[in-house]
């Protein structure tokens, strides 16, 4: 049988028990609630006090809980859809029930032992295969596989990255003293022609500046009078409008 159809097979097997056992815990949990119970109050006689303080005072809560974590996690597996981290859920529910629902070893009862026997080398079995499903990437590499190939990719492409950033930092060395011998070359050659041309216009936009000034200071003092009536013959007009306007208010 290819693969395909038998992983979905199996996954289906896998799933069906969990569906099933979550649903009768949701629907019936005085049992399951009534072992947990036993379980945690000889967790509190036997823990030290910290851990005891822990253990929790309402078992069937953790009962649904863990039932509601089966259905969901099963239904997840069934279709397929985040299989590895349904399988992994899956897993973390066996253990409470394995250890709360088949604790042969609290057994004096010869034949319930012998049945809590089977039922933990079952569960046992369930974990194993839950395991399995929590590992199977479907024939795809792996997250650990992807991460130790790209370090042994950039591991071995280590001296060629090297030496091409050596070989281009060479080139741009060479360039850049090119350019910079050129440039400095340019720059003492346009050197005296710029001093030249500052010194010939230098005095010229300085008279410039000179006569400009003084026309816009004559023109400051001819304008002066006519904006200073003009700002008088406002301000009254605007005064006037601002008492009219507080008295309508």
């Amino acid at each position: 049988m290819p693969m395909k159809p038998l992983r979905r097979v199996a996954r289906t097997l896998l799933a069906t028990t969990f569906v099933a056992g979550g649903v009768n815990g949701l629907m019936n949990p005085k049992p399951r609630a009534a072992a947990a119970g036993a379980l945690a109050d000889q967790g509190r006689e036997r823990l030290p006090d910290p851990l005891a303080a822990k253990v929790p005072d309402d078992p069937s809560r953790l009962v649904r809980v863990n039932s509601a974590a089966q259905v969901a996690g099963g239904l997840l597996l069934l279709s397929g859809r985040a299989p590895r981290p349904a399988a992994v859920v899956l897993a973390a529910t066996v253990v409470p029930g394995t250890l709360t629902e088949q604790d042969f070893w609290a057994e004096n009862d010869p034949d319930r032992k012998a049945a809590k026997q089977v039922g933990f080398l079952k569960d046992l079995g369930l974990l194993g295969g839950l395991l399995i499903a929590a590992a199977d990437t479907e024939g795809k590499p792996s997250l650990g596989w992807r991460g130790r190939r790209a370090v042994h990719s950039l591991v071995d492409r280590g001296p060629t990255m090297a030496d091409q950033v050596r070989d281009e930092g060479t080139v741009l060395l060479d360039g850049a003293k090119g350019q910079g011998a050129h440039l400095a070359e340019l720059a003492r050659e346009r050197g005296p022609q710029l001093g030249e041309a500052i010194r010939e216009h230098g005095s010229h936009l300085a008279e410039l500046a000179r006569q400009r000034g003084a026309q816009l200071a004559e023109v400051a003092k001819e304008r002066g009078p006519q904006v200073g009536e003009v700002v008088r013959e406002r301000g009254a007009q605007l005064a006037e409008v601002a008492k009219e306007r507080a008295a309508r208010r």
